[in-house]
């Protein structure tokens, strides 16, 4: 056993061992400072010394000598970038103070004229060329090889990938320097055919569109670069390596490697929501929504979306959209909508659109809508002097809608945003119903304009590691004074403000905004917090009212064999209903891909 003696030397010889190391770094930290001493040799005419190193040079101490030449070097850089072409490195020398570095400067040297040569000015544009704006100007040779770049560039996506560019008939009087552009375009390459290889099973004429690129096209290398990014935008389709472009003695062909991707789906809800007029039960509510993407190898997408909303309402939508019509960025997309509202009326919406396709799932549409909404039942309604909240109404309307987005990953985006936004005008008709009093329709205008806009954004920010921060908003907005209960709006629900029965809140403008807080299990997996806001009014006519209803909750996304299986519960409040337990709302969702 050792005795506290010993204990103390070891002490004493740990601590004077800790200073002896702290004392070494300590001089070797102070010898590895040197002074850097800079003698100029022949400087421009209006340079000083101290002007050169405060631009140049800055550095006053260094480490060490490699330190020292490196700053030489990079200043010497600098310097012929600012038009001192025979700037170079004199000397490096060790001295009493540290070390000293001479720098050669010369002269700065503009350009007289760089002519275009045999260049064609179509070449030219973009590029940053123009002899006026360089005549006169300090030669750089990091913007001359832009200009140069630029021009193979333009060459490259106008058929020439073997074009070359050089200065000719270079010239030195003084300062001055001269010189012309010769340009060697090479042979004149089109894409002779386009190869697609893998499983995919898609027809060669969409893919041809998508990219932009058809068989007999001149060569683009602005297209062709971009091709992978493009197909990381099809849902249906994954590369299995990159694009190739194969230049043969001949011909020229352009090889694809695309596998199958799933992306057809069916995902459903059930929905269990407090029954308001039975206290204690519960409605059941429920989603069915069946997407098929590319069966018929054309890109087309068929919808069918069908809801059970309470009490005893329903809700069908069909969907159709077939891209790409005559070969040409032009498609026509298709709606039809069917809903029933308890007992009191039934909407009957057909819309028709031609859209135009841009880069990924970008698109601008011009659509054509018919909505004929009708009464159900006029049962004590004979002789009635003002007409109820519902009223039967047609209106034929024309708009046009953008849809914009750039997602890293749809189904589950870390970064990226997703914007869409719809306006449309039209007139619209009270028809006078046949059961109803004709006096009570005297006192209101049954033909008038109807102006109507709709927005949606949803923005995914990464916040660190796993978590991701989805904002989203939605918004519409419709001008009629004099508007019906089946002419506004529907919102709440688990698509719009979650916390409040599906489509149970009517109104006449509306701005839902969403804050959602995720954790990411896996790729299609994560954990969820979110809260509402919304602000609504209805504008009726003798009624107007609005609310600011708030919502709040949280949830799970993972995915089983089945599918992405969805629970989330949700509370919501609004001026009458203030936040109760019993009166949440539980989501379960399944979402399967094939």
């Amino acid at each position: 056993m050792f005795s506290l003696h010993i204990y103390q030397r070891l002490i004493r010889l740990i601590l004077l061992a800790t200073g002896v190391l702290l004392s070494a770094a300590t001089c070797a930290q102070k010898k590895s400072q040197f002074a850097l001493s800079i003698v100029w040799h022949s400087l421009p005419e209006g340079r000083t010394e101290a002007d050169l190193r405060k631009s140049y040079v800055p550095e006053r101490v260094i480490s060490d000598s490699a330190s020292g030449v490196n700053i030489l070097h990079r200043a010497i850089r600098q310097l012929r970038t600012d038009g001192y072409l025979c700037a170079g490195l004199d000397g490096f020398s060790r001295t009493d103070e540290g070390y000293m570095g001479e720098l050669y400067v010369g002269s700065s040297y503009t350009w007289l004229q760089l002519h275009r040569g045999d260049a064609e000015e179509s070449y030219l544009r973009g590029t940053g060329y123009r002899n006026r704006w360089l005549k006169e100007q300090v030669y750089s040779p990091e913007k001359l090889d832009r200009i140069l770049e630029n021009i193979i560039r333009n060459c490259e996506n106008a058929g020439y990938p073997f074009a070359t560019v050089r200065l000719d008939s270079l010239s030195l009087s003084g300062d001055l320097l001269e010189a012309a552009l010769r340009l060697e375009k090479g042979p004149f390459v089109r894409i002779d055919s386009i190869r697609i290889q893998g499983t995919a099973r898609i027809a060669p004429v969409y893919i041809h569109n998508y990219i932009g690129i058809q068989p007999g096209d001149p060569y683009d290398e602005r297209l062709v670069r971009r091709i992978s990014n493009r197909m990381k935008e099809l849902p249906f389709l994954t590369e299995a390596r990159g694009s190739q472009v194969v230049f043969a003695e001949k011909i020229t062909r352009l090889d694809l490697y695309l596998n199958e991707k799933k992306a057809s789906q069916f995902d459903a809800v059930i929905g269990f929501l407090p029954d308001e007029s039975r206290p204690g039960k519960l409605n059941l509510t429920g989603e069915a929504h069946l997407r098929l993407q590319n069966s018929f190898q054309r890109g087309e997408v068929v919808e069918l979306n069908w809801k059970q909303l309470p009490p005893r309402s329903q809700d069908l939508k069909l969907h159709l959209q077939y891209p790409f019509l005559f070969n040409t960025a032009l498609g026509v997309d298709g709606n039809l909508n069917l809903f029933k509202r308890d007992t009191v009326f039934t909407d009957v919406v057909k819309n028709i659109g031609v859209f135009y396709s841009f880069t990924g799932n970008n698109f601008i549409k011009a659509f054509l809508n018919d909505k004929q909404s009708n009464l159900q039942s006029t049962s004590g309604l004979e002789n009635i002097t003002v007409l109820p909240p519902y009223a039967d109404i047609s209106l034929l309307s024309y708009g046009l809608t953008g849809h914009f987005e750039r997602l890293d990953y749809r189904l589950n985006p870390r970064t990226g945003f997703a914007i869409e936004a719809s306006v449309s005008t039209g007139n619209r008709n009270i028809r006078k119903n046949a059961d109803i009093n004709p006096l009570v329709y005297d006192s209101l205008k049954l033909r008038t304009v109807q102006y109507i806009g709709e927005m949606k954004l949803d923005v995914y920010l990464p916040v660190s590691g796993r978590l991701v921060l989805n904002l989203g908003s939605i918004g519409a907005y419709q001008y009629n004074p004099e508007a019906f209960t089946n002419e506004l709006f529907r919102i709440g629900g688990l698509r719009s403000l979650r916390g409040f029965d599906e489509e149970s809140i009517f109104a006449s403008a509306f701005v839902i905004g969403k804050t959602e807080l995720r954790y990411l299990l896996e790729q299609n997996s994560f954990l969820f917090v979110f809260g509402n806001t919304a602000w609504y009014e209805r504008r009726r006519k003798q009624e107007y009212r609005n609310d600011w209803p708030i919502g709040f909750g949280t949830g799970i996304n993972f995915e089983t064999r089945l599918g992405i299986l969805s629970v989330s519960y949700a509370l919501g409040r609004q001026a009458e209903n203030p936040f109760q337990i019993r009166n949440g709302k539980v989501h379960f969702g399944i979402v399967n891909y094939f």
